[in-house]
Formats: structure tokens, sequence, C-alpha cells
């Protein structure tokens, strides 16, 4: 059994099409690869550059939607591991 987790980290200029504000902007993505399926969050710091906001979900797998819970406490933690 393999499970794989991805992290990515991306920063995005002032006033960038994304985002359009004033300040710099970073967005997270975690994705994890179980063998029940995929789910994939997300995590910016829009609207209050260097405090992020929650995980939001990105799309997660059916076989793994009871599980929800537990991912976001799982994408939280790792967010807390890598500051």
């Amino acid at each position: 059994m393999d499970a794989t987790i991805r992290f990515t980290e991306e920063r995005f200029p002032p006033y960038d099409a994304l985002h359009g504000t004033p300040h710099e902007m970073v967005r997270r993505v975690l994705e994890f690869e179980l063998p029940a399926g995929k789910s994939r969050w997300e995590q910016t710091d829009y609207g209050h550059p260097g405090r992020f906001n929650d995980w939001e979900p990105r799309g997660i797998d059916s076989r793994l939607q009871p599980k929800t819970a537990k991912l976001k406490a799982a994408a939280e933690s790792i967010g807390e591991l890598l500051g």
C-alpha cells in the first residue's frame, strides 16, 4: 500500500491577476494520493499577508469524502511543520 503527499508553495507579485491586492500573495497546495483516492487542499495568505487562511478542499475523491475532517487535520499539521 502506497501513499504520496505533495506540497507546493507559490508566490504571486502585488497586483497579480490571480488576486489583485497591493501585496505579494502566497498559495500553498497539498495533495494526498491514498489507496482510496486523491485529495487536494489549498491555503493562501490572501487578505492579510504573512498570515494564512484555513486549508480549503479543492477536490476530494468520493471514497475519501467521509474522511474530510481527518484530511483537513493532516493538512493543518503538515502546514505547521513547514512553517
